[in-house]
């Protein structure tokens, strides 16, 4: 371990496919990296109390052996006295005993001590009812303006951004200081910490994934250009307020052997929580497309972690989608106990064979129903019951069948297993899927409890550009009529029509749903492809289908994400991310009351662009708002 000016490159020897280069601040007791080579965790603190090491100076280096003045009978001196302090700690941890120790590649330090709650943004869109509701704090609609509001902060990082930012406020770093904190990861496997007011100009600690022979993944997926050059992390993280520990999965080629990982690092310093990392494996039951006997194994070479990862009851949920429908995929779904990062549970919607199906590619038969919801999290509402939406793939539970392509699921997990409770299929649902309009296309906005009247609503919508409400206690299953359903409308310009197929169903004249939409005061926001952003509001107990107000602005064949911030019922603003037909980074804030009354765009006062990236999800937090580009971190905030 070499430590210069207070940052450490660190590479660890661990089993070829878990190997990283790390990059953290360095704050560590050197007794911490002496007795973690050679002793179990649980034996550490009480070898460790046996050892004096005398501590650094400032400005020191700790030099490797070979680059250190080779008095002999000195450098003989104290090779025997380090193998005498060696061979006393083997005898203390081990209790003089003759059993073996066990080989300890790359031991990962103990969770941290119990600290108060962490406060911040710790998901996508920020809460489990995907609703992208945040705090305005002290931002209003009369200083949110070209004159008053602007960038504090920008930094530039490796790799293309596709997961939002997540933030931790007021973090106890140690000796690195009290911060405000920004979180990014990348598609080049890196993780990296940014001091969140601009205050220090380089990361507070980064970490990357790669080393000899680890490299990322790389475009070689059908359509996966779309998103970036590189395949690294890509679905948004989670982190844990009560233990500071943070959740996501890499992506890496191992000389060449695509491999995906799920990882558990400590937001305070980037290193290792718990066990750190353990390999993506899992089978299932079922007969569809790639199965072998009776089973289906997770194949890490063409499963995109795109959703972003959601913590419940102490368990890590990972969902899987596909690479642009490329190869024999189906949705997945795991979960793994946040402190061990044990696998407990494993599902997939579609592993049953079928003869008959709508459509007849290689994942089709009883397969496909990936889950990538635009990025979108998982849902999971006050009962613990999981939310995710399967996208094009077989479907026959309406047969009594266990394929669920085109569906909105509800789950359980219990007992180690996910238990599907209800579903909702389209009406068109074959439609949607030959002519690849999936509802998946986004995640499951879970509104308040008596919005509209009921209960348990919860909106979803669709490439084809249709908004469907649901009432969650009875999702509905499927009814060719939709009659089931609360309500259904088309928001886009097209409807699917039999036979078009995907070619026709694409391009300027669409108007595609991606994302989940964004709920404040009885209002919902949605940005579709082509076309500009729509305000519909609640009329008794279901939405009216003429907007209340459109924006001036329109945006490209992605649409844009959209959040508001607001206190309570006043201050509120949407604020919108697009990648826009420049290909640059677009954000824009409107008046959430009328949202054609559009108060700021990161374009007023330069000429500076940037690039960006489709489906990016903005943050607002402690008066700040927090955008990414495509390798960059935009901070924005009161200038004045």
């Amino acid at each position: 371990m070499h430590v210069n000016g207070g940052f450490s490159c660190l590479y660890e020897r661990r089993p070829a496919s878990a190997r990283e280069h790390i990059f953290v601040k360095s704050r560590h007791d050197p007794a911490d990296a002496l007795v973690s080579e050679s002793f179990p965790a649980a034996e550490r603190s009480s070898v460790k109390s046996k050892i004096s090491i005398p501590a650094q100076q400032p400005g020191r280096e700790f030099q490797p052996l070979s680059a250190r003045p080779r008095n002999k009978p000195v450098m003989w001196a104290k090779l025997l006295l380090r193998f005498s302090l060696a061979l006393l700690l083997l005898m203390l941890g081990c209790g003089g005993g003759n059993t073996p120790a066990a080989r300890v590649d790359a031991p990962a330090p103990l969770p941290p001590a119990t600290a108060p709650q962490l406060q911040g943004v710790f998901r996508w869109k920020g809460n489990d009812s995907g609703n992208g509701l945040y705090a305005a704090g002290t931002l209003t609609l009369q200083n949110v303006n070209s004159s008053a509001f602007g960038q504090i902060a920008r930094y530039h990082v490796v790799g293309d951004i596709q997961a939002q930012p997540l933030y931790v406020s007021n973090l106890d770093m140690g000796s690195a200081g009290i911060h405000n904190v920004v979180i990014i990861a990348t598609e080049h496997d890196e993780i990296a910490a940014f001091d969140a007011d601009g205050k220090v100009p380089n990361a507070l600690w980064q970490r990357s994934y790669l080393g000899p022979g680890i490299t990322t993944g790389t475009a070689i997926f059908g359509g996966r250009t779309g998103l970036g050059p590189e395949v690294g992390i890509t679905g948004t993280p989670v982190i844990d307020p009560a233990t500071g520990a943070m959740y996501f999965v890499t992506l890496i080629m191992d000389n060449g052997a695509i491999e995906q990982w799920i990882r558990a690092i400590d937001v305070r310093t980037g290193m290792d929580f718990g066990a750190g990392s353990a390999m993506v494996q899992a089978t299932i039951a079922g007969d569809g497309p790639g199965s072998n006997n009776g089973q289906i194994a997770f194949d890490p070479s063409v499963q995109n972690q795109r959703c972003g990862l959601a913590l419940l009851n102490g368990q890590v949920l990972v969902a899987w989608g596909s690479f642009s429908d490329s190869g024999i995929y189906r949705g997945w779904l795991m979960a793994y106990d946040a402190k061990t990062l044990k696998q407990t549970a494993v599902f997939s919607p579609a592993t049953q064979y079928q003869a008959q199906d709508v459509a007849n590619g290689p994942s089709d038969h009883g397969g496909g129903a990936a889950f990538w919801a635009g990025g979108a999290a998982p849902s999971i509402d006050s009962a613990g019951n999981i939310y995710l939406i399967a996208a094009d793939g077989s479907f026959n539970a309406d047969t009594g069948g266990q394929n669920y392509g085109d569906s909105v699921l509800k789950l359980k997990l219990s007992n180690g297993s996910f238990q599907v409770l209800d579903y909702y299929t389209p009406g068109n649902y074959a439609c949607l899927d030959h002519a690849d309009l999936e509802i998946g296309s986004g995640g499951l906005l879970l509104l308040p409890s008596g919005t509209g009247g009921f209960q348990s609503l919860a909106i979803a919508g669709n490439k084809e550009g249709r908004v469907y409400l649901l009432d969650t206690s009875n999702l509905g299953k499927l009814d060719p009529a939709d009659a089931q359903i609360p309500q259904q409308f088309l928001a886009g310009s097209q409807a699917c029509q039999p036979g078009q197929g995907a070619a026709g169903a694409d391009g300027p004249t669409w108007q595609r749903l991606y994302g989940n939409p964004t709920y404040w005061n009885g209002n919902i926001y949605l940005a579709p492809s082509n076309t500009d952003l729509r305000q519909y509001r609640f009329s008794g107990s279901i939405l009216s289908t003429t907007p209340a107000s459109r924006s001036a602005t329109t945006f490209g064949n992605r649409g844009a994400n959209t959040i508001v911030s607001a206190n309570g019922t006043s201050d509120a603003i949407v604020w919108a991310e697009t990648k826009d037909a420049k290909s640059a980074i677009g954000l824009h804030a409107y008046d959430a009351t009328d949202v054609s009354h559009e108060l700021w765009n990161n374009y007023m006062g330069t000429n500076v662009l940037y690039p960006g990236v489709r489906f990016a999800t903005p943050v607002v937090v402690d008066n700040k708002v927090i955008a990414a580009g495509k390798n960059d971190i935009f901070i924005y905030g009161l200038v004045h």
